[in-house]
């Protein structure tokens, strides 16, 4: 283990020195909330604004939302990236495209919300409403969606790289095609969610709910169904389960 490493209290796997989640387990490191968290990201951000301009940007959260509120009917120019725009209400906006990367939307109301081919990357989308939302071909690789309501939700083509949805539901999700490798599934109620043809790679679905869901053609490879509720006639009728965890602890054999 080098250095700048170090392993995680509570899973004991191996993380970076300065994390203060662990991407493994998802627990907050010893002496760390959210809200500190939260906290310290925004310290880090003024340092970096008067180092940058050598004052502190003072555009305010009502700045933000005004901002975002019109941009459809604007040329669709100028990028969201790192806005604050939690617990506020956007239900059925219009951002398809938008740059929202790194925003924070910690339980705002998107529901409804038109987000296609929008960039969510590494945004904070922890208990955010999202039911009914269209995010086709969305960009959400690392994104933190943690409890967070995605029923219904269109994601066909969209990418999940490494993304955080434990505790998440995506009770009806459309997720094909849609890139979830190394994502975090784990307790995720994903009954009746289509899996058509999507990719599965080290995926941790442990303890989720799959009653109707639909894996035809879904790419499962080294992922981990511990103790789900995946049947025999959901899971064999993927395109492959290359060494994957099955419900019962066992590597799935051919």
């Amino acid at each position: 283990m080098s250095d700048e490493m170090k392993r995680c209290p509570f899973c004991d796997e191996e993380i970076r020195l300065k994390a203060i989640i662990c991407k493994h387990c998802g627990q907050w490191m010893p002496g760390y909330t959210y809200e500190s968290a939260i906290r310290d990201l925004v310290i880090e951000k003024q340092v970096t604004a008067v180092k940058d301009t050598g004052k502190i940007d003072t555009q305010t959260r009502e700045e933000q939302l005004e901002l975002v509120l019109n941009w459809a009917k604007s040329d669709r120019t100028g990028s969201f990236k790192g806005f604050d725009l939690s617990a506020q209400n956007l239900s059925g906006i219009d951002l398809s495209g938008a740059d929202l990367s790194e925003a924070d939307l910690n339980s705002a109301d998107l529901s409804g919300a038109n987000l296609k081919e929008a960039n969510l990357s590494k945004a904070n989308l922890f208990s955010t409403n999202l039911k009914g939302a269209n995010l086709q071909k969305a960009k959400l690789v690392e994104a933190y969606l943690r409890e967070a309501i995605l029923d219904q939700v269109d994601l066909s083509g969209a990418s999940l790289l490494r993304a955080n949805l434990r505790g998440a539901s995506l009770n009806r999700v459309v997720l094909y095609r849609v890139d979830l490798e190394g994502a975090n599934l784990k307790t995720a109620n994903l009954c009746e969610a289509n899996f058509k043809e999507s990719y599965l790679k080290e995926t941790d679905m442990t303890w989720t709910k799959t009653e109707g869901a639909v894996f035809s053609g879904a790419l499962f490879i080294r992922a981990n169904l511990t103790d789900s509720d995946i049947t025999d006639f959901q899971y064999k009728r993927a395109r492959t389960l290359e060494g994957t965890i099955m419900p019962t602890g066992r590597v799935y054999e051919d």
